[in-house]
């Protein structure tokens, strides 16, 4: 009796690994696609609160800006259902927060620096393209989001 893919008796190889990957609906945005969208959205945060601090943080102004330039990097977000509108809001968001963050550099639009390479990053990792190089964006992308969270003394506590 041969064992079915899938099943714990089945040896692991390439093709029943790809398999797996390839569950997910092949018109959405992967689960890890979303995890680092997500981690381009709340990465940021931590030093945009600590920064706020530095500046007159109870002003309208602040506040607006850093909720308009977290609209844009979860943009993505709600295009979830369909993949290719996802890559193209997470490139295309990509490129207009690089512009808005060096006009609004002093407005402290600067933490959101780091979410340029995650939503990039984002536009790629679909595993069912790519497995490799999405599990390699996916590492990257964690580890990124991971020092710029955890690190004590990183880049916004000059």
């Amino acid at each position: 009796m041969k064992p079915v893919p899938g099943h714990a008796a089945c040896r692991w190889n390439r093709t029943t690994h790809r398999k797996r990957l390839r569950r997910w609906p092949p018109g959405r945005a992967h689960p890890w696609q979303l995890t680092l969208i997500v981690f381009a959205v709340l990465a940021p945060l931590p030093p945009a609160v600590n920064y706020s601090a530095l500046v007159d943080g109870a002003r309208l102004g602040y506040g607006a800006i850093i909720g308009a330039t977290t609209a844009v990097v979860a943009l993505p977000l709600a295009l979830h259902r369909h993949r290719s509108a996802f890559e193209a809001a997470a490139t295309l968001g990509g490129v207009a927060l690089t512009v808005w963050i060096l006009y609004t550099w002093l407005a402290g639009t600067w933490t959101f620096a780091l979410s340029v390479p995650l939503m990039w990053a984002a536009a790629s990792a679909d595993p069912r393209r790519l497995p490799i190089l999405a599990l390699l964006l996916l590492m990257a992308g964690t580890l990124l989001a991971g020092a710029v969270v955890a690190w004590p003394g990183f880049w916004w506590r000059l």
